[in-house]
């Protein structure tokens, strides 16, 4: 916790109420301050004759409390702002560094971190959303076990990162080893397609290119889902969950589950967070432990 600093009008009132005969304690009493300080300034005041502080070692700040507090509120304000704009909104007629603003956002605690994305909501996504997990914050473990969360995800053949950087000497940008080979439009992509439930973990499907309703009903439902599903007693056969994809809700697809006996799992649109399927991080899982 910061020390109160003592003003030069607080200081030399201590000075004249010690002057008129008042012990140290009784002026912090008083004042609120405890007694060493009142000692430690009037020890200073017989030796020096002065009650001001020395000048302090090390460069002086050039903004104040006021001002840092009015950078607060606009950093609140723009959160995604770099820090030359931050610069020029906060005092644009002062000379100030960009290194000044990192190191007040630094003492504020912050940093320049990775932005999460997530789907836009409407206020009838929130409701549905809402409305969603209400009708199931009672269900229990058995009902959850029977739950066969599905999702897909797409990667690039070629990994492309355009934060990728290089040591190098000056001059030597093109040298061939110092540069990254890259194909146009990421060289083709790939969509991978999973399954888990509480006990079960189904086959990872590839589909070339982008994915459909026949090629969701041809690689993914007819070889794998429904497969497994009838391998359950229909009284106990599992709920499949996926989400509102369009190949996922065509009308081929539709009546195809309807044919064959799989129950969906109802879902709210722009809802992935609800998913406990998370793709990359089970993708990975599945080809490299399982």
């Amino acid at each position: 916790m910061a020390r109160r600093r003592l003003s030069e009008a607080i200081r030399w009132q201590i000075i004249g109420m010690h002057a008129t005969g008042a012990s140290f304690k009784a002026i912090g009493r008083q004042l609120g301050y405890h007694y060493t300080v009142i000692s430690r300034l009037v020890r200073k005041h017989r030796q020096t004759g002065a009650v001001k502080d020395r000048p302090q070692s090390g460069r002086p700040r050039v903004t104040s409390e006021r001002e840092d507090r009015a950078f607060l509120r606009i950093i609140r304000r723009e959160p995604f702002s770099t820090s030359t704009v931050l610069k020029r909104a906060w005092l644009p007629n002062r000379h100030l560094s960009t290194r000044t603003v990192r190191n007040r956002l630094k003492a504020a605690g912050m940093a320049a971190r990775r932005v999460i994305k997530r789907p836009r909501l409407t206020d009838d996504h929130k409701r549905r959303r809402l409305a969603w997990c209400l009708a199931r914050q009672r269900w229990n473990l058995r009902t959850w076990r029977r739950i066969h969360w599905s999702d897909e995800s797409r990667f690039l053949l070629h990994v492309t990162d355009g934060r990728l950087r290089v040591w190098r000497h000056r001059n030597t940008a093109y040298t061939p080893r110092n540069i990254r080979q890259t194909v146009p439009f990421g060289g083709g992509s790939v969509m991978v397609w999973g399954c888990i439930s509480h006990d079960c973990k189904l086959d990872l499907v590839t589909v070339r290119g982008n994915l459909t309703g026949d090629q969701y009903m041809r690689h993914v439902l007819e070889p794998v889902v429904v497969t497994h599903f009838d391998n359950h007693p229909l009284a106990t056969r599992p709920v499949y969950m996926d989400d509102n994809a369009r190949p996922h809700r065509s009308r081929a697809v539709v009546d195809y589950l309807q044919n064959n006996a799989v129950t969906t799992l109802p879902w709210p649109a722009m809802s992935p967070d609800l998913n406990p399927f998370l793709p990359r991080f089970f993708f990975f899982f599945f080809f490299c432990v399982f």
